[in-house]
């Protein structure tokens, strides 16, 4: 019998922060910070870029915890790794 190993792919996401995310900021910043990712400006609101969606995904439960908030998920294609799919997943919250 063939031992087979099943292959990882990490899939990165973006949790986009639109509409009045100043007042969270603070906080959101804090719950990330045992995570890895980064922090981009822009001029729309800020985007928190993961290299695994699954940390994107403890995070989002956590911000949704800190108040209001309204969740839109899509996915795009981000080509293939190892033979094997890759999704790029962007989460756009507005507060």
């Amino acid at each position: 019998m063939t031992n087979i190993k099943m292959m990882k792919v990490k899939h990165p996401a973006v949790l986009q922060l639109r509409g009045n995310y100043e007042v969270y900021l603070e906080r959101v910043l804090c719950v990330i910070n045992n995570y890895e990712c980064w922090v981009d400006r822009r001029k729309e609101g800020v985007d928190i870029y993961f290299s695994d969606v699954n940390d994107a995904r403890k995070v989002l439960s956590k911000i949704k915890k800190l108040g209001e908030v309204s969740i839109k998920m899509s996915t795009k294609y981000a080509g293939l790794r190892r033979g094997r799919v890759r999704v790029f997943f962007v989460y756009s919250l507005k507060f």
